[in-house]
């Protein structure tokens, strides 16, 4: 695998994002945070580019659709 060094200019919501990522997905640095967050990005772009929906159960068994901007359309379901 070869490395590419990307130099970002981050806001406070996007390092403190970036920090929280670090946290729980126990990554080993936050560039390895930012990629796994690219990561799951893609995969999400490339199920709802299929006609697919995102949907979050609870605990009390409810569903509940997530949309995401840019990736899913905004109407109410």
């Amino acid at each position: 695998m070869q490395l590419i060094k990307v130099t970002m200019n981050l806001t406070d919501r996007d390092v403190h994002n970036t920090e929280r990522l670090h946290e729980r997905l126990h990554t080993r640095s936050k560039a390895e945070a930012v990629s796994a967050a690219l990561s799951i990005a893609s995969s999400l772009s490339d199920l709802l580019e299929g006609k697919k929906e995102l949907i979050i159960r609870d605990r009390k068994g409810n569903l509940e659709k997530i949309l995401i901007p840019g990736l899913t359309d905004a109407v109410a379901c």
